[in-house]
């Protein structure tokens, strides 16, 4: 008799607490084209008179081309859309050219016509740099699997959590003798005028001011358990919901925009790739409250990061009828800091060359433990604009042009491109709770860096201490395993050799 064929019907796995299938966000080739020709076009079609409707003209190109880029890349879901090289372009657009859709007179008294093309050619050329770059890494496996595919106990996951909370605020908490009252009271005061502030040049004691780094992991840890909060007790929730109130309402407090961006960010994107298959929905409200905190705190943060919240609540911020109708949307002028730049480079001064770079590098390394440490570049952008007092941005385009003029801005754009795009490859379905949450915290640094090449790698510390201790992590997990199946009592064995 013949044995009828096996069964070609699937078998039936447990389906992915993620997206709907195992793949790892990627750019499609047609969406970098079409955003490089809409922005190159865009230079080369570009006028207007005064130098603010040049800009005008460029924001409005730049961004449709990124709108086109966007939605090409949508056609394979919403996930794909959460990449740290497309969130990286997008800040980079809103610090260089999301004002300039604005009416902004005030920039005609600062730059004229030709600084200010100048500026916009090297800020295309960062953006092709980093559109080109992602495309540069094209892995046919997922990096890094072992540490991201192995499950690890999700009680491990609330230990983290707290202990990032509590190794974050031990500076916080030794400044003012572990009174939490007096630290909240001290949240709400002006920028810079907390007990724990780091100086300029920081000591030994600076080496505790890094450590408030670990709060940028608490969010991406609370959207993993929030996405899987039926996995979680009540109280875990409670305490998880709590904690991330703390930090950001330390990150809104403290002034600073992209600090709370980033916060919001890194937790949005953790939440999207926790979340299981039947809750889309949930991504849609968390996406829209998220996107509504953060043009909400754009504005509010400017008016009271000077003044400290308190008082701000309290009425001590006068707003101006008279000047109502003047006022614009405003970022940080960078093109402006980048037109002052390409006048000054190499004209006036020459090219810094690997000293930006080098700077960038050591810039981790704390002064306590290296005193002759050097201060910073040897002409500044406030010596390129000729400020004193001031802490001026350029975004990377300005720093990187600094460096190495247009070709400098082309190849560190590229850099952070290849490296978003490698970093990229490490999203998956398959990935834990522990996964999730490295991959998360990267975006901190792919949003961040496009503010400055010096924040990068301080901004990257985060992500490197949670690749090293989930490492440790999942190596202890492992071999803990083993001895736990050694404690099972042995199968029985009956004398027919049937198993009970």
């Amino acid at each position: 008799m013949i044995p009828p064929p096996p069964s070609r019907r699937p078998v039936n796995r447990p389906r992915p607490e993620g997206p709907e299938q195992d793949f790892a966000p990627r750019a499609k080739p047609l969406g970098s084209v079409l955003f490089l020709a809409g922005a190159w076009f865009t230079v080369g079609t570009m006028q207007g008179n005064p130098a603010s409707h040049l800009a005008h003209y460029a924001a409005i190109g730049i961004g449709l081309s990124l709108l086109a880029s966007v939605i090409v890349d949508w056609r394979d879901g919403l996930l794909n859309l959460i990449r740290a090289d497309l969130l990286a372009i997008l800040a980079l657009y809103f610090l260089t050219m999301f004002e300039f859709l604005f009416k902004q007179e005030h920039f005609d008294a600062q730059a004229d016509i030709r600084s200010t093309r100048n500026a916009i050619i090297a800020c295309v050329i960062g953006f092709s740099g980093v559109v080109i770059g992602r495309h540069l890494t094209n892995l046919r496996q997922q990096p890094l699997k072992k540490l991201f595919l192995t499950p690890t106990p999700r009680s491990w996951l609330l230990l983290i959590f707290v202990s990032c909370i509590f190794l974050g605020t031990i500076n916080m908490l030794m400044a003012v003798d572990f009174n939490v009252l007096e630290m909240l009271r001290y949240f709400m005061g002006p920028r810079f005028s907390q007990p724990w502030s780091r100086e300029r040049l920081g000591d030994w004691k600076a080496l505790l001011h890094e450590f408030e780094m670990f709060l940028e992991l608490v969010p991406p840890i609370a959207g993993v358990i929030f996405a899987r909060r039926s996995k979680f007790a009540g109280w875990q929730l409670f305490i998880t919901g709590l904690g991330l109130f703390f930090v950001l309402f330390y990150g809104f407090s403290g002034g600073t925009r992209n600090v709370f961006a980033t916060y919001l960010v890194t937790f949005l994107i953790s939440y999207a790739f926790a979340l299981p298959l039947d809750r889309k929905k949930d991504l849609i409200v968390m996406s829209c409250a998220c996107a509504a905190m953060l043009v909400l705190s754009s504005v509010l943060m400017l008016q009271f990061r000077d003044l400290g919240l308190l008082k701000y609540v309290q009425g001590g911020y006068k707003y101006n009828i008279e000047h109502a109708n003047e006022e614009s949307v405003f970022i940080d002028y960078n093109l402006y800091s980048i037109s002052r730049i390409t006048e000054v480079f190499p004209g006036a001064h020459p090219y810094l060359g690997w000293e930006v770079p080098y700077l960038a590098a050591i810039r981790p390394i704390p002064r306590a433990l290296w005193p002759g440490k050097p201060e910073g570049m040897t002409f500044s952008i406030e010596d390129a604009l000729g400020v004193e007092g001031l802490t001026v941005a350029a975004s990377f385009v300005g720093e990187a042009y600094m460096s190495g003029g247009r070709v400098g801005v082309f190849l560190i754009g590229m850099f952070f491109g290849a490296l978003m795009g490698w970093w990229s490859h490490l999203a998956s379905a398959r990935n834990s709770e522990l996964g999730i949450l490295i991959y998360a915290s990267g975006f901190l640094a792919a949003v961040i860096s496009m503010r400055s090449l010096f924040v990068f790698t301080t901004a990257i510390l985060p992500t490197v201490f949670a690749l090293a201790g989930g490492y440790l992590l999942v190596l202890f997990w492992t071999r803990r395993k083993p001895t736990i199946r050694r404690l099972e009592p042995p199968p029985k064995h009956t004398p027919g050799g049937v198993t009970r």
